[in-house]
């Protein structure tokens, strides 16, 4: 499987999966980089950013987090969680906007969220060009958090997704070409095997969807890459043709691996469904169902993970924390993120047991914020030592 190097430790014991007091180290080796396919553009680009070197270690973080509360791990409830909450995990669309990119998400402890979510914006907070206060942004984004856990919060759109969405072709011919861009050429063989497995897809798609078979005919496929945590999984990005024969209603679709469960992790996702976890992590959690999505076997392994299909929206733009222009837009984001991750489970759930799901949410809140506070302090400046290393090798 692709990152096999951000795994967990290895070491096992019958029952409780990776030993706790073996955390996973925050350096990451270029060698072994390259050696899981990672491009010359990419090592690049982490290079260049500390917060990009972040990204890499989604499963560390959650494997050190744990390791770090396993005194507490009985008294934090299991909740659906994010798994990868970052300040760049941040999108915006035309008609949505908030944190996406589920592929880590699951049932855990809320910690696994607090932690990460709170280290990226130390580290942010290094990168940026103004006077930048973590601490001031870590605040905001706990207070919110709170605040969501005890009732419902109606989000508030921060001020930087409007200057965002205007960054991007939001006419659909123009948005439509600035796809088409992003595509590089896909190998023969992994065409061959896309289309070979695409009528299987399209079948199944017209067994739950009133569209027109010609709605998925592939119009254009191609390579990107995208992202940096996930950029050493294969990305391919394919227009299909939509609802009529006019291109301008195209519609572009992104295909990735799903990744796959890891006996005795943290977060824990189900063995079994594949990549449907994704699409029901995304609502527990507070995001719009893209408008087309659904998942296929890789044709030449069923043993392969599955191929994730999801639309993309017009005007799809990441955030980069150069895009975020004062400490006002960082709290901004740090709280729309805290209103995401902790508003979204207890009130799913019928009373008497919601309350009792809120009562202890909100005591686990209590017993570990001020540590998760000190230790995404922690793990921010760990992730700079480490950045700072990986920087010097060759």
């Amino acid at each position: 499987m692709f990152a096999a190097w951000l795994a967990m430790p290895a070491a096992q014991t019958p029952a409780t999966g990776p030993a706790l007091d073996d955390p996973a180290s925050f350096r990451v080796d270029k060698a072994t980089l390259r050696a899981e396919g990672a491009s010359a553009a990419l090592i690049a680009r982490v290079t260049a950013r500390a917060l990009r070197y972040f990204r890499l270690l989604a499963r560390a973080s959650s494997a050190r987090t744990c390791s770090e509360f396993r005194d507490l791990r009985w008294r934090l409830p299991a909740v659906a969680v994010h798994g990868d909450a970052h300040l760049e995990q941040f999108v915006v669309t035309r008609e949505s906007y908030g944190l996406e990119d589920f592929d880590m998400s699951g049932f855990g402890p809320a910690v696994v969220d607090m932690v990460r979510y709170a280290a990226s914006l130390h580290v942010a907070c290094r990168e940026m060009r103004w006077a930048c206060d973590g601490d001031a942004a870590v605040a905001a984004y706990f207070a919110a958090y709170r605040e969501a856990l005890d009732h419902p919060v109606e989000r508030k759109q921060p001020s930087v997704v409007q200057r965002l969405r205007e960054s991007v072709p939001q006419e659909q011919h123009t948005w439509l070409e600035w796809a088409d861009n992003l595509m590089r050429p896909l190998p023969a063989a992994e065409e061959a095997s896309l289309r070979a497995g695409w009528k299987r897809f399209i079948d199944l798609m017209l067994e739950t969807r009133p569209d027109p078979p010609e709605f998925y005919r592939i119009v254009r496929a191609g390579r990107i890459e995208m992202g940096v945590g996930s950029a050493l999984e294969p990305k391919t990005l394919l227009r299909v043709a939509g609802a009529t024969a006019d291109p301008d209603d195209d519609v572009i679709l992104e295909a990735r691996i799903t990744a796959t469960v890891n006996a005795g992790e943290c977060v824990s996702r189900p063995p079994n469904g594949g990549s449907l976890h994704v699409s029901m992590f995304a609502t527990l959690l507070g995001s719009r169902l893209p408008a087309v999505f659904g998942f296929m076997p890789q044709q030449a392994d069923r043993k392969a993970p599955e191929l994730w299909i999801q639309s993309w929206d017009r005007g799809y733009r990441e955030l980069s924390a150069a895009d975020v222009r004062s400490q006002a837009e960082l709290n901004e984001l740090a709280v729309d993120a805290g209103y995401q991750l902790a508003g979204h489970f207890w009130t799913t759930f019928p009373e008497p047991l919601r309350g009792h799901l809120r009562f202890a949410q909100l005591r686990a809140f209590e017993m570990s914020h001020g540590r998760a506070r000190t230790l995404a302090r922690r793990f921010a400046d760990e992730t700079i030592r480490g950045w700072e290393a990986f920087k010097q090798q060759p």
